[in-house]
């Protein structure tokens, strides 16, 4: 039973405002009196579920109240039922234009009177739970491009990190190659020193080997503004960072080397350079250490990290590798290239993985994988489908009692256990609407039976289960113990196919005979599935079936006829 409404009565003269007072509170509500216009804009509520108004009053008329509340928009919402002795043709039409919902002459039948009321309050709780269900939709959309945003955030991170990954195995590929394609263990060693700068954005490389002749390190390779002026520079064992690595034979990460006792600043004063950060490593054999690799200040940044010092130790190996054994850097090339293969193989396969989502029913995606190399568009065709509408009936009630974790549990009971039924019979679920669901059965070569008969069949056996759960809700969940489900099905032409914008889109069917279905569905008896008489003819020789009476639809001059379906005895 719903809640008595707050109704407001404006009218000059007390007998009136008395009689539609009575008549309200006869039909459950609860009536407020204002005497006049003024009266009336004073005193109005966006809580009020309807307005009883007279259009003769003095000071402010029927027309200007009517007037203000249209163009307020905390009461435009409000139903208006104009009650007036004035009966001319313009005033009704220009009431009617203006906004009010209904138009009553003075003297008022009370029985006309009651049904006007009743179905302006009806009007209105429509309107209000089709704005509650929108601004539902609403957070659900916020929701949904929150989780979008955050994959997108995601991917991009993920996206970046494998091109750096990308880039570093793409240059250790190219040093192998260089390897195996070179003579010239200078060139490639050079090679080494501009790839390891490059990937690393260091401002300058350099290579020490050690001359066996004068036990000291000499620069190799330079690279960066200082690189011409240390091509003759020899440096002592252990002196320095670079003679220490080649003393110790393990790599250094110096973050600040100013701030490190073990740095020399003597080449920075001979050179004008300045040091902040250094990563060297050694290169070594088996017979021993040979030299050293450094990277010096990198780009953007105040100091290498651990990474860095990881990767600059795999190009101190290609350097050692280089002087060593040329059979090892064909491995070493064939690794680089399978590692770079899998590496975008993974990239694409998470791109694709986030594209399709966790929110599409699996037939779309079976089929978008089918048609993978076509672009999807927007548009659509017109086919003949059977479309399934599924409601609890009084679930609003109930909700208002529940908590909202309580019915977000319920709802993902119900609806998991009705849309394992539609799949089984080879439905596409088409959205979830509130407590309910629309489903869309159309020629599937993989259900060889037709739509119709898969639909009906589908209700039936949903109505089975929804008996099923409640026997279960009698304990577990004793206020939805009352509940049933109402189902409505339709069989005719749909248009179906991509339907949005081109950045969002949905696939799904429209058309008068998907609205023929919900009409239906609302009003069926709980407990039951009603079916139009083209479904009822496609299925008729399988069930038996009660003829009820015609429901009349929007946009439709003929009523449309309905059939109780229930299981052949």
């Amino acid at each position: 039973m719903e809640p008595p409404q707050s109704v407001l009565v404006v009218d000059d003269e007390l007998v009136n405002r008395e009689l539609l007072g009575a008549v309200v509170e006869m039909l459950g509500h609860e009536p407020e009196y204002a005497t006049d216009g003024l009266a009336a804009i004073s005193q109005i509520r966006p809580d009020h579920s309807l307005v009883l108004l007279d259009m003769m009053m003095p000071g402010m008329d029927g027309l200007q109240v009517l007037q203000w509340l249209k163009e307020n928009p905390l009461f435009r919402h409000i139903p208006v039922v104009v009650i007036s002795a004035v009966d001319a043709i313009d005033t009704i039409t220009k009431s009617l234009r203006m906004g009010a919902d209904d138009y009553l002459a003075k003297p008022f039948n009370s029985t006309l009177l009651k049904a006007r009321i009743d179905a302006s309050l009806e009007k209105k709780r429509l309107r209000d739970r089709e704005q509650q269900h929108l601004r539902q939709l609403q957070e659900f959309n916020e929701k949904l491009e929150q989780r979008v945003e955050e994959a997108l955030e995601e991917i991009q991170e993920k996206a970046g990190l494998l091109e750096r990954r990308v880039q570093e195995y793409t240059a250790m590929f190219d040093i192998s190659t260089a390897i195996i394609s070179s003579l010239d263990v200078d060139d490639v060693l050079d090679r080494i020193m501009e790839l390891s700068q490059d990937v690393m954005t260091a401002e300058a490389s350099s290579l020490l080997l050690l001359d066996p002749e004068i036990g000291k390190l000499r620069f190799h390779v330079a690279r960066g503004k200082a690189g011409e002026s240390l091509k003759s520079a020899t440096v002592e064992l252990g002196q320095g960072i670079a003679g220490l690595v080649a003393q110790t034979g393990e790599p250094l990460l110096i973050e600040d080397a100013y701030a490190d006792p073990r740095f020399n600043p003597a080449y920075d004063v001979q050179t004008g350079f300045r040091t902040r950060s250094i990563l060297t490593s050694p290169v070594k054999t088996k017979e021993g250490v040979l030299g050293v690799v450094q990277v010096i200040n990198k780009i953007g940044q105040d100091a290498f990290d651990s990474h860095d010092l990881h990767l600059f130790q795999l190009f101190a190996g290609l350097a050692s590798i280089s002087l060593e054994n040329a059979q090892l850097f064909e491995q070493t090339r064939a690794m680089a290239e399978d590692l770079r293969r899998a590496l975008e193989q993974e990239r694409q396969l998470s791109i694709e993985k986030e594209k399709m989502g966790a929110y599409i029913d699996q037939q779309v995606v079976d089929e978008i994988s089918r048609n993978r190399e076509r672009t999807l568009a927007l548009g659509g065709k017109i086919v003949t489908a059977t479309v399934l509408f599924a409601d609890l009936q009084g679930f609003t009630r109930i909700a208002e009692t529940m908590q909202p974790q309580g019915v977000v549990s319920f709802l993902n009971e119900y609806l998991a256990a009705m849309t394992s039924i539609v799949k089984s019979e080879g439905g596409l679920l088409d959205k979830f609407l509130g407590d309910g669901l629309m489903a869309v059965f159309l020629t599937n070569e993989d259900y060889p039976e037709p739509h119709a008969l898969r639909a009906v069949r589908a209700g039936l056996c949903m109505q089975e289960r929804a008996k099923e759960l409640k026997r279960e809700w009698v304990v577990q969940r004793p206020e939805a113990a009352g509940l049933q489900a109402r189902i409505g099905i339709n069989t005719g032409e749909v248009v179906a196919g991509n339907i949005g914008s081109a950045v969002r889109m949905d696939y799904t069917v429209i058309g008068d005979n998907v609205n023929v279905a919900s009409r239906i569905e609302s009003n069926a008896r709980g407990g039951e599935v009603y079916v139009s008489e083209s479904t009822y003819n496609s299925v008729r020789e399988y069930f038996d079936a009660e003829r009820q009476e015609p429901i009349h639809v929007k946009n439709r001059a003929q009523p449309v006829q309905t059939y109780a379906v229930r299981v052949r005895s």
